[in-house]
């Protein structure tokens, strides 16, 4: 199953936990009741809604603060909870955090991170409990873009998402600060082109919280009745592209290029096209007292009558491919 996503310094984290990480670790001792009172007096307690939430464009730091006092309470923190510290997320949210930037500013900057959490067993349970904090995105609009976070560039047509219309995506994360665990609940609303309103809803899994500032990803595949599955990339992407002629590689158990191409194509003119949506998201924490962090969702499909799996066929059916993004800035509340 594949993993989630997630960051946060003194712990703020993101929609999570993909599919196909394969390791498992030993969760980490449990923080001491002095780190946990400090991260909960440090956040709001009331239930999350949306006065919690700050979309899209609004200034993700409140108050800039110097890189080097940044490093220091990641560092701190780290410590306490008994972590290692990701040092190039701590240098990039370090550069990112001495400046006020959008939520998409802080996204780009962060997108070549690579994710610090390791999946659990699949029959892991998360404990819910008074030391458990949530993070809830809230409903984020998703915009279409042609040129991603990620650099890469995309169609300007509108053959797979209805245009006109609200898309939407949001993550719901907890977080045991002292069992070192996290798990969300993801939810999409979207339209297809020319379909009524489907609604997703899935529930990540659990992983282990290694270091801080935490890095998390979860990839996803949104199937046209409302179930989902997994993506069948290998390892987590933030796009079904790799560059404009190479797609992200598939799995080898009973999947071909072919099939991962039919599989994300809207066009129906071609009987083999199942209309499925790719679906990316990541989180990243942008303040030091670790009560705001910074979200992403991705959505992804393709529109080619031919979709072959070729080497110029690919580079066509790459073309094709249209990108909804959608961030926010998200606040923690101790769960009730």
């Amino acid at each position: 199953m594949k993993n989630l996503i997630i960051i946060f310094k003194s712990l703020v984290v993101l929609i999570l936990l993909s599919n196909y990480s394969y390791s498992v670790v030993t969760v980490p001792s449990p923080a001491s009741s002095s780190v946990l009172s400090q991260i909960s007096s440090s956040m709001s307690h009331s239930a999350v809604n949306s006065n919690n939430i700050i979309i899209n464009s609004n200034n993700v730091t409140s108050s800039v603060i110097s890189s080097t006092q940044l490093k220091e309470e990641i560092k701190e923190t780290a410590a306490e909870l008994g972590l290692e510290v990701d040092e190039n997320a701590a240098e990039i949210l370090s550069d990112e955090s001495s400046d006020e930037g959008s939520s998409k500013d802080i996204a780009a900057a962060m997108e070549t991170l690579k994710d610090n959490i390791t999946e659990l067993d699949h029959d892991y349970v998360m404990t819910m409990d008074e030391n458990t904090m949530v993070y809830d995105s809230g409903w984020m609009d998703l915009e279409k873009v042609t040129t991603g976070s990620n650099g890469l560039s995309y169609s300007s047509d509108k053959n797979v998402f209805q245009d006109g219309v609200s898309q939407q995506g949001r993550g719901k994360v907890y977080v045991n600060f002292n069992k070192g665990v996290i798990s969300a609940d993801m939810y999409t609303r979207i339209t297809l082109k020319g379909d009524s309103q489907i609604s997703h809803e899935w529930n990540s899994g659990a992983a282990g919280i290694n270091a801080i500032p935490v890095v998390a990803s979860t990839v996803r595949a949104l199937n046209s009745d409302g179930t989902t599955d997994f993506d069948e990339f290998v390892d987590i992407n933030s796009s079904m592209q790799v560059n404009s002629t190479t797609l992200a590689p598939n799995y080898d158990d009973g999947f071909t290029k072919q099939n991962q191409m039919d599989r994300f194509n809207h066009d129906t003119s071609n009987g083999d096209a199942e209309k499925r949506v790719f679906m990316y998201g990541k989180f990243i924490t942008t303040t030091p007292s670790g009560e705001q962090g910074t979200g992403t969702i991705v959505l992804e499909g393709a529109h080619d009558a031919a979709a072959a799996a070729t080497d110029a066929g690919t580079t066509t059916y790459l073309g094709t491919i249209e990108r909804l993004e959608g961030s926010a800035t998200i606040v923690g509340s101790a769960l009730k």
